[in-house]
């Protein structure tokens, strides 16, 4: 079975392709939905990500200070 790739540029190129879904085709509301649903879910996903990054700069960045 193929290992998903679940890294931020995977994530964020897929929230990408959703949002060019949801504008630009005429979608069954279903499929809307569904689609609005997994960039919540993607976009949650990605601001932790992005939390957890600046929270190691942060740490880093007061380590390197102490120096």
């Amino acid at each position: 079975m193929a290992e998903k790739d679940n890294s931020f540029e995977t994530k964020l190129q897929r929230l990408d392709e959703i949002v060019d879904q949801i504008e630009n085709e005429t979608l069954p509301l279903e499929k809307s939905i569904a689609l609005y649903e997994e960039g919540q879910k993607l976009i949650k996903e990605l601001e932790k990500e992005l939390k957890d990054a600046e929270e190691k700069i942060g740490k880093f960045k007061d380590t390197s200070l102490e120096k």
